[in-house]
């Protein structure tokens, strides 16, 4: 899934998910979680399982700080939730708050691979400016440890 998108929460909480991506996803289960930095993952429920997998992979992860903080934080508030006909998600109260998203809050939506990523556009500005400066130094760092530098 790939692509960035705006549109706004409604009155009830109910975001529309864009027909392209609604497109990628298909007619399968999803599940609505938190993401790292204070925005939402939107993943189908064998992507989210795949997820789930690789952090609780082994019954010793529960004695491991990084993967409970990861199932405690990503994992245990996620939520089953499902678009309805005319393509809308309405996003549970919990995660809204989480995220910053009260009603008119104008979103931006990212397909990302494996998830969509749901973030208040404010935030997502923010993070652009911050990244823009960073992301040459990221790609030089990235090709430094590809080429074994």
């Amino acid at each position: 899934m790939t692509g960035e998108y705006r549109n706004t929460i409604d009155e009830k909480g109910r975001l529309m998910i864009p027909p392209r991506l609604r497109e990628q996803l298909g007619t399968v289960s999803l599940i609505l979680t938190k993401s790292t930095d204070g925005s939402l993952w939107l993943y189908t429920k064998e992507d989210f399982e795949a997820f789930n997998r690789s952090v609780n992979y082994s019954p010793m992860a529960v004695l491991d700080s990084r993967a409970r903080a990861i199932d405690m934080m990503i994992i245990a508030p996620a939520r089953e939730v499902e678009l309805d006909k005319t393509g809308r998600l309405s996003i549970p109260q919990t995660l809204r708050e989480y995220a910053g998203l009260g009603p008119k809050t104008e979103c931006v939506i990212l397909g990302s691979m494996s998830k969509i990523e749901i973030i208040s556009a404010g935030k997502y500005d923010e993070m652009m400016i911050k990244y823009k400066d960073m992301l040459s130094q990221i790609g030089d760092e990235l090709s430094s440890k590809r080429m074994g530098l």
